[in-house]
């Protein structure tokens, strides 16, 4: 097999080491290390070896940066399982998250995980975990607020 070598002139190994200090995303970081390393060291497999990483990813990435510079190395982002709400639903939920609970008829003060839960299953017939409920409620824009109790006889001061 041809040994593989960084072939693009930009950016040069200076201006890799840079890159490296002020990046702030882990798996790109690791991505420039590797090839501030292919510079100095010229084999993917003493590369792979000081990262711990197998030599066909070094590889891969080597590749990709010859062919698509700097851009191609970008860690591609998951979009994930799609949400169970449509858009206008959402809207709807937040709506009632913005409303009293008891004003739409419910026994409790506060909207929780569980109660949002029960909400989105009495109205929209979608069964949702109070964990993803919670995910939910944040992404709406919305923190868990508890009230703060009072006791009327205790002494203030201390």
């Amino acid at each position: 097999m041809k040994k593989l070598f960084i072939t693009r002139k930009t950016p040069n190994h200076d201006e890799l080491v840079e890159l490296y200090k002020v990046e702030k995303n882990s798996r790109l970081k690791e991505r420039y290390h590797a090839l501030i390393l292919m510079h100095e060291l010229k084999s993917c497999y003493k590369v792979a070896k000081i990262m711990k990483r197998s030599d066909v990813t070094i590889q891969s990435w080597v590749k990709s940066f010859n062919t698509g510079g700097l851009p191609a190395l970008a860690p591609k982002v998951s979009p994930g399982r799609p949400s169970r709400l449509s858009a206008e639903q959402k809207e709807e939920l937040k709506k009632d998250v913005l409303t009293h609970p008891r004003d739409l008829g419910y026994d409790f003060s506060n909207w929780e995980g569980k109660h949002v839960s029960e909400r989105i299953k009495n109205k929209f017939g979608i069964l949702l975990k109070v964990r993803q409920c919670q995910y939910l409620i944040h992404e709406l824009g919305f923190t868990l607020q508890r009230p703060r109790y009072a006791f009327p006889k205790a002494n203030r001061d201390d």
